[in-house]
């Protein structure tokens, strides 16, 4: 990656959004049986808004069925997640509620899900993508180098799985993205809307999930130290977050009886409020031992499923410690105390909060901000960036295929599996067991319909590889390891547990129901 002899078009990472777009929306892991809380109680907002002009969901729990992501106030039930996700919906499904003559018995739970998914997080995860690929661009990062790193970012990180499902993470994860990219250039080219457009940016994100609480500081705190005219700025910021925050403190009052009281304070199902009731919002005694589970435990860990992020901290301290653009200083600093907020809070957050999901999932708006720090190793001295570009090389296949296969599978993980590609996601994939599909939608079988997926992922990694200038034999060593690494994710199994077992064969039979080997 070290000279762009094939110079990749201006173009290319528009091109690369919309890949990822069409493979995040490809398959559709929504299985009714099994159903899914998280996306459902923000569907059910949405519904309750529209069709019955309430943000209680008593009416679509009564028309759909109950699901176990709830919150109970003088009682009534309402979703216990932050709202801004079902909002943005609002026009989702006001749309196709129109197309159907307005008859919202026309409009399917599974496809109201599915569109969804597409407009608020396949959608985001492919804007991040072209975002962060311009952002790259502010430290005079290659094209070549840029476009491995976001083809990194939007195949190989948890950004994928959750550009398939309706959470609220890539959604906020835009928000934050987009507001540090108008900070940043305001600072080089001053305009009076981009801090009124951040702030609401950051209050958005917010809206969407209380979590980024984390980012937003250090954001509006690098907004106001790099600013020229901080009086103006900071106004117009506060100006711009008070119609979200406004309106999620009005949501507050309304369902919660007070404009800092969340659904997380009023759960209904005991054993998720017994958890959230412990500490302050869940929250206790912070945990070395629950951190290295959230970082490199194979249920969970964020450097399992992602080896080529641990990158990132070198590449913060090098920022920090020698930054080539004094001017980004500020910006380094506010990732890197938002990176210590995150580990803080993964040090702290019960283990059992995370919930059932594939990876730690409450981290994904902070991983664009690892792959820029990730991006600036690139920039150091010949000695350094060739051993960062190997090492890429060597790591990003690896991710790709260990976030890429689980994804298409079943869309997460169960919780209890010693590693879940060997044990969980290859013996599914063995038996056929796929999820439908825009492939199986026009009639293919589950094999035939997901080719062009897998196509797709191979065409995509092919043009990454295409995008590393080395000499060939030094990429043939690091895909040789890279293949050696994937080999042992897909085929070194943990001891055998009946739990293990169990929940294999209850996945396979009873949710994606496809016949065992």
């Amino acid at each position: 990656m070290t000279n762009d002899r094939v110079r990749p078009s201006k173009w290319t990472a528009w091109y690369l959004g919309g890949a990822i777009l069409v493979m995040t929306i490809w398959f559709f892991p929504y299985f009714p049986q099994l159903g899914s809380p998280n996306e459902l109680t923000r569907l059910y907002l949405t519904r309750a808004i529209v069709d019955d002009g309430s943000f209680s969901i008593d009416g679509p729990v009564s028309r759909y069925g109950h699901i176990t992501d709830l919150a109970r106030a003088d009682g009534r039930l309402y979703s216990d997640k932050a709202p801004g996700v079902s909002i943005a919906g609002l026009p989702v499904y006001i749309v196709a509620k129109a197309l159907v003559g307005w008859n919202s018995e026309a409009i399917s739970n599974s496809s109201l899900l599915r569109l969804m998914r597409i407009f608020l997080a396949g959608l985001p995860t492919a804007a991040i993508v072209v975002l962060l690929f311009f952002l790259l661009g502010r430290i005079e990062l290659s094209r070549s180098r840029r476009l491995f790193l976001v083809g990194a970012y939007g195949l190989g990180t948890i950004a994928f799985p959750y550009g398939v499902l309706l959470f609220g993470h890539q959604l906020a994860t835009l928000c934050l993205v987009g507001a540090f990219s108008l900070i940043e250039r305001n600072n080089r080219k001053p305009a009076w809307y981009a801090s009124l457009i951040a702030g609401c940016l950051l209050g958005c994100a917010l809206l969407c999930e209380y979590t980024t609480l984390l980012l937003v500081i250090p954001i509006a705190v690098y907004a106001v130290w790099s600013s020229s005219t901080r009086t103006r700025n900071i106004f117009l910021g506060l100006l711009g977050c008070l119609l979200p925050l406004g309106f999620l403190a009005a949501y507050h009052t309304l369902c919660f009886s007070g404009p800092f009281s969340t659904g997380y304070a009023h759960l209904a199902h005991k054993s998720f409020a017994q958890v959230h009731d412990q500490g302050l919002w869940g929250l206790v005694t912070p945990s070395f031992s629950r951190l290295l589970v959230i970082l490199v435990s194979p249920t969970k860990g964020l450097w399992f499923f992602s080896p080529w992020l641990i990158l990132a901290l070198p590449g913060l301290v090098a920022a920090l410690l020698r930054p080539e653009y004094p001017r980004l200083r500020p910006a380094w600093i506010a990732i890197s105390t938002a990176s210590l907020l995150y580990l803080l809070f993964a040090m702290s957050l019960q283990l059992s909060a995370w919930g059932w999901s594939l990876g730690p999932r409450h981290l994904c708006p902070l991983i664009p901000f690892w792959v820029l720090a990730i991006g600036y190793l690139l920039r150091l001295p010949i000695g350094y960036s060739k051993w960062t570009e190997r090492t890429l090389l060597v790591l990003v296949p690896l991710s790709v295929i260990t976030i890429v296969l689980p994804t298409a599978v079943f869309g997460g993980f169960p919780p209890d599996f010693s590693n879940p590609l060997a044990d969980f996601t290859l013996p599914l994939l063995s038996s056929g067991c796929l999820p439908p599909s825009i492939g199986t939608s026009l009639g293919l079988t589950p094999g035939w319909a997901g080719l062009p997926f897998w196509l797709a992922t191979a065409g995509l990694l092919i043009m990454l590889f295409k995008s590393v200038q080395m000499p060939a034999r030094e990429k043939i060593l690091c895909l040789a390891l890279a293949a050696l690494f994937v080999g042992l994710m897909l085929t070194v199994k943990g001891p055998v547990q009946p739990a293990e077992q169990r929940s294999l064969d209850w996945v396979r039979q009873d949710i994606l129901k496809c016949d065992s080997v």
